[in-house]
Order: structure tokens, then C-alpha cells, then sequence
């Protein structure tokens, strides 16, 4: 047996050692790039034993080498495209397309009769060409990987440079450019293997920081948390070498109402910036904790109840000057200091836990009143909904409700629901609310989610909770047509019902996207004719008595704003 056959095998024991490496880590790892560098390397493997166990077969017959050549270009893209998915490059189309070019030209060139030694100088300079590829992808992924990624795409480039010059450029028929080539060849898949476990480290790595950082920080916000709180409470509550201490709680207004009415994605939102803001408005040293769920605490070493005075005020005027249209930020707080060792810290946060609650029994109502009045505003300021349409409405619910007979206080809460029956259109996308002339079915069931998401804002904000299910229930119908739940009759909230009505009225009497405007005798004869079917059969009467003896009622076209 030769030396060139002796060296094959010692390469084929070297890469058989690789390939249990392969299993062994794929069994527990799952990954689809070393099932590629497998599948690869097998390939090899078995060409290589074919040219040292059986030369004269691929020498003598052309369809086994031509098998052979095909192989061994796709061994080594399958193990590129591995590569490629271990460096997260996406690669995959273009590798197929290169694939598929290869196959038609090496196709072409067997139909002209091409010799062997050319087809198999064709698929070796492309098999060059795919290594040069990788080997820039692995020099480009240093800084990701490290070193050993520079070495591996080096070695790739090298492994082509010797391969080339000695062996095609230079002709040098000695072994010794033929031993370097399978050294750098097996280095190369032995740094795949380093490379891999390298990753793994670093994941790991990664992942205990992660751990670490969890452990006393609050991952949605990135401030401490309460269990670092907790240890620097203990480790201060006997040092004196940082008097005074001062201490402040803070409880966010209405994150339940956002929360309720928007979801808790849009309610972390609201945590993220408001913890932004008290981050800007404290000290670098200031040790910042997220202490619950809506609740901040912070300490301040070596300062006095003045100075923690300063920055509650500051972190107040932040979120006054933060302001969005449809989210008011704010937050209740509470200061209290520790001036001597003689004072427990302990009761120092109770003080200033009860100063933050004291403040919060004010400006938590007042907070979700300012949500709902910026939510009205909003509705205009999107062209949900027009101040004179409210106008009109209201002016009609007072009448109404004073032919009803209606009490003063269910008087006012018809006046509250007229204004916050469409509040829910806030949580509707624009292009869905303003859409000319006509919505599709896909559309019209997001857009009649805006009952559930008017309900869900009412009910959390605990002054209009009452009106929820009015708000929820004024687009049912007398027949239980209507939605959202196909209520009928008198299952109906009264006040909905009537909303229905006067709605409906003014919806008619002036100009819309798809209709024009009509007179107050047609819009009352189409109530009419509706009633029992979509209005209550005993309000409607009612209603057209009062409207035609209003001295107001006239022609639309003299109403239109």
C-alpha cells in the first residue's frame, strides 16, 4: 500500500473520531448545523475511502467517479450551510441556488465528454471556492466568536492557498503539500468542534450573568428589586456611617385602570417610563428598587429630608412634563429620614409608606378622572368623535330624561354615558374607525370590539363603573340582533337603550362618510319603523312626541355644523 493511501486512511480514522464527536454532542443538542457537519464529513469520509481502498474502481469507472465528485461538492456545502447556521447567517437560498447552478454546469460538461482530471479540477476549484466562503464568514464573525473564529476562517483560506499553489499552480508532485492540505483540513473540523463548545460556554456563561442579575434586579425595568432592597435595608439599618438616611415610596396612580383597560402589555409600558423618569430625576448613587407591583422605593444615603424633598418634587414635575394624550402618568409619594442610630430605618419606611398613602387616597381618584377626560379628548383629537355630536346628544338626553321624569342623579348618568358611550373607539385602530364609506366583515368585528374595550375602561375606573354595562350594551338591539351578547327587550340597560335611540337620531339627521344627511321627519319616521325591531317599541313614541314639539326641530340641513 503507498504512502498517499496510508495517509488517506489516517485521515479517515481522524474524521471517523470527528463523526462520533458529532453524534455524541447531537444526541443532546438537537442543533440542525451538526446534523449538516455530520451528514458532510460521512461523505467525505467515504470518498476518501474509496480513492485508498478501491483507486482503481473510481480510476476505471466513470459513473462511480462522477457519483463521487457530486458527493463530495455537496458533502462540503451541506457542511457550509452548517457552518453558516452555526454563525446565524442565513445563507440557505443562496447555498440551494449555488447547489443548482453547479449540478447544470457539471451536467453540461459530462455531455461534452470532458475528461476526468477536468471534471475533477472543476469540482475541486468550487469546493475551493465554498471554503473561501466560509472562511471569510468565520474572519467576519470575530468579534462575535473570538479568536479561534479568526483562526478557523484563516485556516480555511490557507487550506485553498496550498492547495492551489502547490498543486496546481506550482505542479509539485511531492507529498508534503498534499500532508499539510489533510492537517489544515482536520484542524479545521477539530476548531468546528472547539467553536462549538466555545458557544456553548459562552451560553452558559451568559446565562448564569442573567441568573445573577435577576436575582437582585427587576427584569422589566432594569432597577433593583425588592429583595435588594430588602439586604441594603439590613445592611443600613445598624451603620451610622450614612446618616441621615432618607427614604421615599412611591405607588403609581392608576396602573390597575391602565391595566384593566388597555391590558398589561400597555401597563408594563407605563412601569418602563415611569421608572425612566425617576431614574433621570434621582443621583447616580441613589439606590433605586422596584418594591412591588406599581410601588418604587428608593434610598437616598446621606441625605436629608429636605434634599429627598427636592427630588419627590422633581420626580412629580418629570411626570408632569411627560405627559401623553391618552396616558397620564403619575405617581404618589411618600418621604420620610433616619437623622440618628437611635431611630428604627424600619419605622422610617412605615412613616414613609403611610405619607405616600395619605397622598394617594387624593391623587389616585384624580388620576383616573384625568385618564377619562384625556380619552374623551382623544376621541376628538383622532376624529373619532366630534364635540358638536356630543353637544347635540346631550342636549337631546336632557330633554329626554326630563319627559322620563328621570331623578337628578339618573339624569347625570345619562349625561356621563352619552360622553364616554364611544370611548372605547380609542382602542381601535384608526384606519378601522375612520374607513370610507364601508367597512369588511374582518374590519366590522374588530370595530365592534370598542363596547368591550369602553366596558373594561368604565368598570376600572371605579367612578363610571356603574355605567359599564350601559357603555357595554348600547348597540343591542330590541330583537337581540344587536351586539355584543344579542341581548333583547327589556334585558337591555335602560340608559342604553335610550343611547341607541338618541344616537341613532343624530346619526341620521346630519351629513356621514356614505349617506347624505336627512330631514327630522324622515329620521323620525325611520325610527319608527324600526321600533320593536332595533329601539324600544315604548321610548320611541316618546321620543318623536318630544322631538316634534321641540321649537329647535327643522330641517337638517339647517342643524349641519
Amino acid at each position: 500500500m503507498g504512502i498517499s493511501s496510508l495517509l488517506l486512511i489516517a485521515s479517515i480514522g481522524a474524521i471517523f473520531v470527528l463523526l462520533m464527536l458529532y453524534v455524541y454532542i447531537f444526541m443532546f443538542e438537537r442543533r440542525l448545523f451538526l446534523g449538516l457537519w455530520f451528514i458532510g464529513w460521512a461523505i467525505i469520509a467515504i470518498n476518501y475511502s474509496m480513492d485508498a481502498f478501491f483507486p482503481d474502481l473510481l480510476r476505471q469507472n466513470r459513473l462511480i467517479l462522477t457519483l463521487s465528485l457530486v458527493s463530495y461538492f455537496y458533502a462540503n456545502l451541506l457542511i457550509v450551510w452548517g457552518s453558516f447556521l452555526f454563525l446565524k447567517l442565513k445563507a440557505g437560498k443562496t447555498l440551494a441556488l449555488a447547489g443548482a447552478i453547479w449540478l447544470l454546469c457539471f451536467l453540461f460538461f459530462l455531455s461534452q465528454s470532458w475528461p476526468d482530471i477536468q471534471m475533477i479540477k472543476f469540482t475541486t476549484l468550487t469546493v475551493f471556492a465554498l471554503t473561501t466562503v466560509i472562511g471569510l464568514a468565520m474572519v467576519r464573525a470575530v468579534k462575535r466568536y473570538g479568536k479561534l473564529a479568526l483562526f478557523l476562517g484563516l485556516l480555511n483560506i490557507a487550506w485553498v492557498g496550498n492547495t492551489l499553489i502547490f498543486s496546481y499552480v506550482l505542479k509539485i508532485p511531492q507529498m508534503a503539500p498534499y500532508i499539510v492540505s489533510q492537517i489544515i483540513l482536520l484542524f479545521n473540523a477539530i476548531g468546528l468542534i472547539q467553536l462549538f463548545f466555545k458557544e456553548q460556554n459562552d451560553t452558559m456563561r451568559r446565562g448564569m450573568v442573567h441568573i445573577s442579575y435577576l436575582t437582585y434586579h427587576d427584569e422589566l425595568t432594569g432597577l433593583y428589586n425588592k429583595a435588594y432592597f430588602d439586604q441594603k435595608m439590613k445592611e443600613l439599618a445598624m451603620n451610622s456611617a450614612y446618616l441621615p438616611i432618607s427614604l421615599l415610596i412611591g405607588d403609581m396612580n392608576g396602573l390597575k385602570f391602565v391595566n384593566d383597560a388597555f391590558g398589561h402589555q400597555e401597563g408594563d409600558n407605563w412601569l418602563k417610563k415611569m421608572a425612566h423618569l425617576i431614574r433621570q430625576s434621582c443621583r447616580q448613587d441613589d439606590i433605586i428598587a422596584r418594591w412591588g407591583g406599581d410601588e418604587f422605593a428608593i434610598i437616598f444615603l446621606n441625605t436629608n429630608k429636605g434634599t429627598a424633598l427636592d427630588i419627590m418634587r422633581k420626580i412629580s414635575e418629570a411626570c408632569k412634563s411627560a405627559q401623553e394624550t391618552d396616558i397620564l402618568l403619575s405617581i404618589s409619594l411618600g418621604v420620610a429620614t433616619k437623622k440618628d442610630n437611635n431611630t428604627d430605618l424600619y419605622k422610617v419606611l412605615k412613616e414613609a409608606e403611610e405619607a405616600m398613602y395619605k397622598i394617594k387616597l387624593v391623587e389616585g381618584k384624580k388620576t383616573r378622572w384625568a385618564i377619562i377626560e384625556n380619552l374623551g379628548k382623544l376621541l376628538m383629537e383622532k376624529g373619532y368623535e366630534t364635540k358638536e355630536h356630543i353637544e347635540r346628544l346631550e342636549a337631546l338626553a336632557g330633554d329626554f330624561a326630563q319627559v322620563l321624569n328621570f331623578s337628578k342623579e339618573k339624569q347625570n348618568d345619562l349625561l356621563q354615558a352619552i360622553n364616554l358611550h364611544d370611548i372605547g373607539k380609542n382602542g381601535i385602530p384608526a384606519d378601522i374607525v375612520l374607513k370610507e364609506p364601508r367597512l369588511n366583515e374582518a374590519e366590522w368585528a374588530i370595530m365592534k370590539k370598542h363596547v368591550e374595550i369602553g366596558y373594561r375602561i368604565a368598570h376600572a375606573s371605579g367612578e363610571f363603573a356603574h355605567l359599564a354595562d350601559v357603555i357595554l350594551y348600547h348597540h343591542e338591539w330590541w330583537n337581540g340582533q344587536g351586539y355584543p351578547q344579542g341581548l333583547k327587550e327589556e334585558e337591555i340597560p335602560l340608559l342604553a337603550r335610550i343611547i341607541s335611540i338618541l344616537d341613532a337620531f343624530d346619526f341620521i339627521t346630519h351629513q356621514q362618510p356614505d349617506q347624505t344627511a336627512k330631514t327630522t321627519d324622515k329620521a323620525l319616521d325611520e325610527l319608527s319603523l324600526k321600533a320593536g325591531i332595533q329601539f324600544d317599541p315604548a321610548l320611541v313614541p316618546v321620543f318623536i312626541k318630544m322631538v316634534r314639539s321641540r321649537p329647535q326641530a327643522q330641517p337638517a340641513d339647517m342643524l349641519l355644523f
